[in-house]
Parts: structure tokens; sequence; C-alpha cells
């Protein structure tokens, strides 16, 4: 690895862009910027700190479209749930509690300031959560009138349109169906909280529009649609169409979006479930179709319940045709949840698997107790038969499944405990359970998991080091710490194990993850901080055995980095930002490192456009050593480019409002490489020094 490469073309650029800013820069310290509720540099870094904690890209691309979401539609202070409050990023539960407690003692909010004085809620943290919030008036009436409903309807509509410029090898020898664009289009239509009609079209690269009812494809190729009712009496929420159950603490089911920690170690570890909720989502996978509903009843009781039937893709068992010919339809080997359907055998994947699931919860909420059961029961039109290797040994087998599970969350003061514990067909209980203590200056969550290899379920998503909460015992440890005015510490240790085999993992495992950050934010206009996060695991490997034959094994993988970011603001037309990041990856045959240096600039000439530039230096000794940086993209989308071998990378979006109700968006991207290579793999792979992409998106709103 040579170094001077990259930091010799990086110094120079920052030495130019210096240079260039040398006059805004001294004009930010004469003016100190004014702060907006719509803060949008605040806003980028609240989407960053989302992302951070999250590590696949369906997760990814539903935590950029939900902060997105909030930001089109704020949380009504004076009318939502606590649970709906912590769905705000960066709120903790805490605080959203004392919102709901302080509304309830002495009516709605009228004011910001009475917002700001609440115990526990920091000046920066609402900065960065304002513009997920707003001061609406509470509800009034079971329905509003029809005069009311049609002059106060709103709504809008998005299209969007993404490609690469550079086309990979299933595009270049006509192995996929379609073009190479992406489409997606959203249309809303909604009443203040009390009706919203959705309906969500997506595209993906490779896929032909089409009209095929027969395979589930009309036009686009994935479609989503709901209507939702809420505050009608008894009746909380009631929805028709596609949605999904965040129930308990997601052991048993939570389907959706789910924040980890990253840089906030405390807040995210409890998040309670929202219920049944309308799914918008692009992402094809994890949601239920049919109707559900939430009903309030006497005695702090709430019952929700829901049912759905929906084919899902599957890979079908083949190899079985003699066998299952006289007993019924072919098994189902797989689950396929990445929605892409480009290839005859992809195509030949898609809704073969039918399933049909019922089920709900009963809640008990006395004050500052919450306590409630769910459960669900799931039948197949097709056997699932996960195979005889050791990993999928405890995978869901047959033709019908179910979960039920016992949750409770108790919170006193700046004091909560929280728990759940769930059991499977198999006999097997599992959960979780915790304890957080939340304070101004000071903040510390404990959590302890077990959740056994024969947990098995198709819909949890509780907190865990993997993809479900499965195969997995461990104990994680969170805290915040604001040791001056200006600087916050936050740490996080997470300790587990998998007590049976995994995916290619030929033995039980261990392994680790801890974070230390240490925030400086001197002024509202410039704030910096520093990461270290070292993370160890045991993965697969080889070694020789008796005459040179390989034999399968596990060797402990480190993984260390060290990142320093900076932000500032030098007026209201101008922000920077600034980072430096290091990694190494080390097993006991090989060490590789790698370092990013990044440069960001966002430039406001006039209030209607936004024009964002970044440029990236990257080298690294190959995948081993990779680096993740996040980086500005269209609303409801995400960008989190994975950077190895050694190259640069930058891009330009410009985002412009010529009118209240329009704005068009455009950004063009490229990643070019010191020397020719493999990009991609697979059918997307290409040959050469470089991959250009171009998106745009126009939102109309009425």
């Amino acid at each position: 690895m040579r170094l001077p490469y990259c930091c010799a073309r990086w110094i120079v650029t920052c030495a130019g862009l210096l240079g260039l800013l040398a006059l805004p820069s001294a004009a930010g310290r004469a003016q100190q910027p004014r702060a907006t509720a719509l803060d949008t540099t605040t806003l980028t870094d609240r989407v960053e700190q989302v992302l951070a904690a999250v590590d696949d890209a369906p997760q990814t691309a539903q935590a950029a479209e939900r902060v997105a979401e909030l930001v089109d539609q704020p949380v009504n202070v004076n009318r939502a749930s606590a649970a709906a409050l912590t769905q705000v990023p960066g709120l903790s539960g805490t605080v959203a509690r004392r919102l709901v407690q302080r509304r309830r003692a002495d009516g709605p909010f009228e004011q910001w300031a009475e917002v700001r004085a609440l115990p526990g809620l920091s000046p920066s943290t609402l900065r960065a959560v304002r513009p997920m919030l707003h001061l609406g008036a509470a509800p009034t009436g079971l329905f509003p009138s029809l005069r009311t409903l049609t002059t106060n309807l709103s709504g809008r509509v998005t299209q969007r349109y993404a490609r690469d410029l550079d086309l990979g090898r299933g595009h270049r020898t006509g192995r996929f169906a379609g073009g190479p664009a992406r489409l997606t289009t959203r249309l809303r239509l909604r009443h203040e909280r009390r009706l919203e009609l959705a309906l969500t079209l997506d595209k993906d690269p490779g896929e032909a529009l089409q009209w095929a009812p027969a395979s589930g494809t009309y036009g686009f190729d994935h479609v989503v649609g709901s209507v939702t009712l809420r505050d009608l009496g008894p009746v909380r929420t009631a929805i028709v169409g596609d949605f999904a159950a965040q129930l308990g603490h997601g052991v048993a089911l939570w389907q959706g979006l789910r924040f980890g920690g990253g840089r906030n170690p405390v807040s995210p570890v409890l998040q309670p479930g929202r219920g049944v909720v309308p799914y918008r989502s692009a992402s094809e996978s994890n949601f239920f179709r049919g109707a559900a509903a939430t009903v309030g009843l006497p005695a702090n009781l709430s019952l929700t319940a829901f049912v759905s039937r929906r084919r899902r893709d599957a890979t079908v068992d083949s190899s079985a045709a003699g066998t299952a010919a006289a007993s019924g339809p072919l098994p189902v080997r797989t689950l396929s949840s990445g929605g892409l359907h480009r290839t005859a055998t992809e195509r030949a994947r898609k809704g073969t698997f039918g399933e049909t699931t019922m089920g709900g919860a009963v809640e008990w909420r006395p004050g500052p107790v919450h306590v409630g059961a769910a459960g669900y029961h799931a039948m197949f039109n097709r056997p699932l038969r996960p195979g005889t290797r050791p990993s999928r040994r405890h995978r869901v087998s047959g033709r019908q499944t179910s979960m039920m599970s016992l949750y409770a969350t108790a919170a006193w003061s700046a004091y909560s405990l929280f728990g759940e514990v769930a059991r499977a067909p198999t006999g097997a209980y599992g959960g979780l359970a915790g304890a957080l203590v939340e304070r101004p200056r000071a903040a510390a969550v404990v959590l302890g998991r077990w959740y056994p290899p024969a947990l098995a379920g198709l819909y949890g998503n509780a907190f865990s080091a993997g993809s479900r909460p499965q195969n997995e015992q461990g104990v994680y440890l969170g805290a915040r710490v604001q040791v001056a005015e200006r600087w916050t510490v936050r740490a996080s240790f997470d300790q587990f194990r998998a007590p049976w085999l995994r995916f290619n993992v030929p033995r039980p495992t261990t392994g680790w993850d801890g974070r230390a950050v240490l925030e400086y934010a001197p002024r509202p206009w410039l704030s910096s901080y520093l990461q270290v996060r070292a993370q160890g695991r045991e993965e697969a490997t080889e070694r020789p055995g008796p005459a040179g034959r390989p034999l399968e094994a596990v060797q402990e993988e480190r993984r260390t980095s060290l990142r320093w970011h900076t932000q500032y603001r030098f007026s209201d037309a101008l922000t920077t930002r600034t980072r430096v990041e290091w990694s190494r990856h080390t097993t006991p045959a090989a060490t590789a490192h790698g370092i990013l240096l990044s440069q960001g600039l966002r430039w406001t000439p006039i209030s209607a456009l936004h024009v964002d530039v970044g440029l990236s230096f990257f080298d690294t000794d190959g995948f081993a050593a990779r680096i993740y940086a996040y980086e500005r993209d269209l609303r409801y989308s995400f960008s989190v480019p994975v950077f190895f071998d050694k190259g640069r990378r930058s891009y330009v979006m410009a985002q412009y409002a010529p009118w209240a109700a329009l704005t068009v968006a455009v950004k063009y991207g490229i990643t070019t490489y010191a020397r020719p290579r493999t990009i991609g793999s697979g059918l997307n792979a290409l040959y050469g020094t470089s991959r250009r992409a171009l998106r745009a998106q126009v939102q109309w709103r009425f």
C-alpha cells in the first residue's frame, strides 16, 4: 500500500478548496449562521447516524426512506403516542414518555419553548429531531366532515430514474429481460393523520416493464399500496393493503426497519413496537398483504389483529420431483429476499411460495407499565424443506409454523426495564431482557439476549449481531456521558456467541464488537467526532490435513477502524465536511490496511438551490480492508459505497425547487480505480477502470 498517492492528491484538493473558501470563512465567523427548523445540514447528519447503525442494504434503504418520510410528514407532538415518538431517530423513550405525560397534564404544546423546557431534552437533540416533529392541533371529533376532508387533502407524486452508465455482463450479453434503468414511482394522498392512501411502484435494473398478472407483474415488477384510517373513535388504526407488524421488542414479530446502535449506543436499544403500520418501501420482502386493525378497549387494553395472504419468491427443490409427485407440490428449499427478476432463473422463483398468516396482540398500558402478548400462525402452499446441511437444521420447515411471545416495559422517571420471551413450535424458549437509565448528562443500557438455535421464526427482528434472533447468546453494554458542555463520550461493547453452526462455518463461534466515540461541538456551526471501532469474530477457513487434504476450520478475524470527521458551516450558503478513516483487517495468515480521505461541500447560492460535491481518495490492500462511507443522495434513497483497492470517488448533486410544490434533483457519480480490474460480480461484473451512475428525481406536492 502506498499512502502518498492518496495523501498528496487529497492535500492539494483541500488546499484549493480552502483557498476558494477563505472569503466565506471570514464572513461565517463574523456572523453565526442562523438555525432553521428544516436545517438540511443537520438532517443529513441525522441520516448518516441512522445509516451507520444499519448493516444490510434492504434495511439501509428503509432507513433512508423512513427519515425522508418523517421530514415530509413530521410527527405531531400533540397527537402521537410515546411509541410513535420513539420512531424518530435520536428521540429516546424517556423523552417521548415525558412529552406525552406533559401533554396529558397541561394540554397540547403551543410553542417550541415549552418543548425545549422538557427535562432531559438537550438543545442539540432538539435541533436534530425538530425537522421530523411539528406542533399540530390535537384530535377533535370522530371523523372530519366532507368539506374539511376535501379542503385539507395533501399529496405528492415522486418519480425517480436511476441507472449505471457502464453496463455489466448481464446487459451486454442480453441475459436481462429489461433495460438498465431503475424506475420508482411514489404516490401519497393524506388528510392530516386520519386518512392516508399510498402506492409505490418499482422496477429494478434489468427487469422488464410488462403486464403479466399471472406472474404478479403489473407494469412495474414491485407494487405495494394501502389505505389507512386512524383515530376513528375506538379504532386507532385500520389498514387495507400492504402493511408491517411491529410488536413487542421484535423477538417474535417485527417487520421492516429497526434502528441499531451506531454512534448512538443507548436510545435505539429500547424501541417499543408501533403495532401495524402501512408498508410503503421499495424493498420487496418482509411485509404482509391483507387487512389489519388496532382497537382500543376499556381498562387501558388494546387489541391488534391482522390477516395476510401473499406470494413470496422461493427456490423450489426440483430434485424432489420424483418423490413429491404423489404427495403434492414440490417443496421449497430457500426463501428469497432480493426481489430481482431479471433472468429466466430469477423469474422462475417469483411468487412460487404462497403464505397465509393470521396473528395479533393484546396489550395493557396502566400508566408507566406496558404488558402485551403477541403471536401468529402461518400456513404454506408448499412444504419448506431447508435441506440436510447442519447449519440449516433448525430453520423453519413443514407446511406451517407459529410463534407467540410475552413482552413488557416498565418505566419510572429516568429508569426503564424491558424484556420479551418467545416460544417456537419446537418448544424452544428464547428472549431478551434489559435495563436503561437516561438522564440529561448521562445514559446507560444493558441488554442480555438468549436465542437458542431451535427458536426458528419467519418474522423476528430483535436486537442481535446476526440477521435474525436465532442461534445467538450475548450481552450488550452502551453508555453516553456528557463530560463537559461541548464534549460527549459514547461507548458500547457487545459480546456474543453462536452455540450452533452458522452458514459455511463448521462449528460454534464467538465474537465481540466495541466502539468509542468522542464528540466535540463548540458551536452550532462547528462539530467534530473521533470514532474507534474494533471487532473480532471467528469465521470459516481451511487448514491442511492428512495427505494435504484441506479440512474445514475456524479462525479469528479482527477488524479495527479509526475515523475523524469534522463539519464546518462557513455561512448559510456553505458547509464543508472532512473525513479521514483508517482500517485494518487481521487474520493469523495476513494483515491488510486501508485509508480513506474524503472532502465534501454543500453550496446554497439561493434558497431554492442546493449543490453537493464530494471527492474521496482510497487506498486499501484489497476487499478485506474495505471502508464504507455514507454520501448525500436523493431523498428516499441512500448511498453507502464500499471502497477497496486504490482509486477515487467523486459526485455532484443539485437539487432545485423553483416553486414550493416542485423539487427537481440530479446526481452524477463516478468511481475510478488506479488499475483496470473486474468491477462487481456475477451478471453485474464489468472490466475497466471506472463505474459511472446517474440518478434523477422529480417531486410534485399538491
